[in-house]
C-alpha cells in the first residue's frame, strides 16, 4: 500500500516536462521538450487525451527537424508511451504480464474441427441448429461461412471471460491501486485481517494523503455480470468490510456502459448495503485511475498487449476456418450427407450407453 502512494502521478514527477522526458528516453528519441513545461504540473500532459498527446508531441518532433513522414508514426508511438506511463509506474512488466495472459487465452482459441464440436466440458458441443441458422440467416447460405461465424463467436466468448479477470488484475497494478490476491479457496468469503482482509473486493486504494478515506473496489466489466442474487452477495461482503474498516468507501463498478439504466443488480446491491457507491463507465475510471482519460489508459495497455500477442501467435480466423470446413467437408463426404446432417450426428450420436441415465456409467469402468 505505501508503494502504491508513492506511485501516484505527481508523486512520481516533479513537473510536466519531467514526466515527458522519461517518455521520450523510453522510446530512445532524441529531441527536446519544451522548457514552458518545467512550470506546469505533470498531470497537464499525463492527463492529455490520446489525440492531444500525439499533437504535444508531434509539435516537439516537428521543432526538432524531424521529417515529416515519420512524425505521425513517432509521435503515435510517444502518445501510447505517454498513456502507459501515466497508468503504470513499471509500463513494461504490465504489458509482460498482460501479454502472457492473452497468449496463454489464445491457446484456447478453436483450431480445428474436434475443438469446435466439443469443448472442454463433453456436454458442450457444436450445437447443429444454432448453425443452420447461421448458415441460413447470417451467412446467405454459406456453409464455409456459417463456420467462420462460429469459430468467431466461440473465440468471442473465450476472450470475454478473459476481459473480466484482466480488469480487475491491471486496474488493480495502476497508480495509487493495489490488487486484492484471490483468498484461498476455504476462506473465499470470509473476513481475516491476516490471511483475507478485504473479501468482496477487487481493488483497493490506500489514502493518498491526510484525511482521506480508504476506498474499496469491486470491478466487474459491464452491468449485466452479475444477476441480483449474485450482487446481493457481494454487497453483504462489502457491508461487512464497512463495519470492519470503520470509514471506508465502498463502489461497485461496470466498467463498459454509458448509464446505470438496466443495471440488473443495482437495487438488490443498494438494498443490502446502501453506502455502497455504484458507478459505471467514465465515472468508474475516474475513481479508479485518477484521470480524466482513464478508459483510454486500460485500451492502451489492451491495445498492446493484443498487438504483442497476434504477431506472436499468428492465429487468424480465416486460417482456422478453412482447415476446420476442409474436415467436415471430407468427413461428410466419406459418410455420404449433407455437411449440417453431418455436425448433427457427430453432436447427437455417442455410445448408447452415456445417452440415458439407467445405463450412463460416467467415467466408471465396466
Amino acid at each position: 500500500m505505501i508503494r502504491a502512494q508513492r506511485s501516484i502521478i505527481n508523486r512520481a514527477f516533479a513537473n510536466a516536462a519531467e514526466f515527458c522526458q522519461r517518455v521520450i528516453a523510453d522510446l530512445r528519441i532524441a529531441i527536446d521538450v519544451p522548457a514552458r513545461l518545467q512550470s506546469e504540473p505533470v498531470e497537464v500532459v499525463a492527463n492529455l487525451p490520446f489525440v492531444e498527446l500525439q499533437e504535444l508531441f508531434g509539435q516537439m518532433l516537428a521543432e526538432a527537424g524531424t521529417p515529416e513522414s515519420g512524425i505521425a508514426l513517432s509521435a503515435t508511438n510517444l502518445a501510447r508511451r505517454a498513456q502507459l506511463l501515466r497508468a503504470f509506474d513499471d509500463p513494461d512488466a504490465v504489458l509482460q504480464w498482460a501479454t502472457s495472459k492473452v497468449m496463454a487465452i489464445v491457446a484456447d482459441l478453436p483450431k480445428t474441427a474436434r475443438e469446435m464440436e466439443c469443448g472442454r466440458n463433453p456436454g458442450d458441443v457444436l450445437d447443429p441448429y444454432l448453425l443452420a441458422a447461421t448458415q441460413a440467416l447470417l451467412c446467405e447460405g454459406d456453409f464455409r461461412s456459417a463456420i467462420g461465424a462460429t469459430v468467431s463467436h466461440k473465440g468471442l466468448m473465450i476472450l470475454e471471460g478473459l476481459m473480466g479477470h484482466l480488469h480487475e488484475e491491471v486496474i488493480g497494478r495502476m497508480r495509487g491501486n493495489v490488487k486484492n490476491p484471490e483468498p484461498r479457496a476455504d476462506n473465499a468469503e470470509i473476513l481475516d485481517f491476516q490471511l483475507n482482509p478485504f473479501p468482496g473486493a477487487d481493488v483497493i486504494q490506500p489514502p493518498l494523503r491526510a484525511g482521506e478515506p480508504l476506498r474499496l473496489h469491486q470491478v466487474k466489466s459491464k452491468t449485466g455480470t452479475l444477476n441480483s442474487s449474485g450482487g446481493r452477495r457481494l454487497a453483504d461482503q462489502m457491508r461487512n468490510l464497512r463495519m470492519a474498516y470503520s470509514g471506508a468507501e465502498l463502489y461497485s463498478h461496470s466498467l463498459v456502459g454509458n448509464t446505470l439504466r438496466g443495471h440488473r443488480s443495482m437495487g438488490g446491491m443498494l438494498r443490502a448495503e446502501p453506502a455502497l457507491i455504484v458507478m459505471v463507465g467514465d465515472a468508474s475510471f475516474r475513481v479508479l485511475t485518477g484521470s480524466e482519460n482513464g478508459a483510454e489508459l486500460l485500451l492502451r495497455l489492451y491495445q498492446a498487449a493484443f498487438e504483442l500477442s497476434a504477431a506472436e501467435t499468428g492465429y487468424s480466423v480465416e486460417s482456422m476456418t478453412g482447415a476446420i470446413f476442409e474436415t467436415f467437408k471430407d468427413r461428410a463426404e466419406e459418410a455420404g450427407e449433407g455437411w449440417l446432417e453431418s455436425v448433427l450426428h457427430q453432436s447427437t450420436r455417442g455410445d448408447v450407453r452415456n445417452l440415458d441415465s439407467r445405463t450412463y456409467q460416467g467415467g466408471r469402468r465396466g
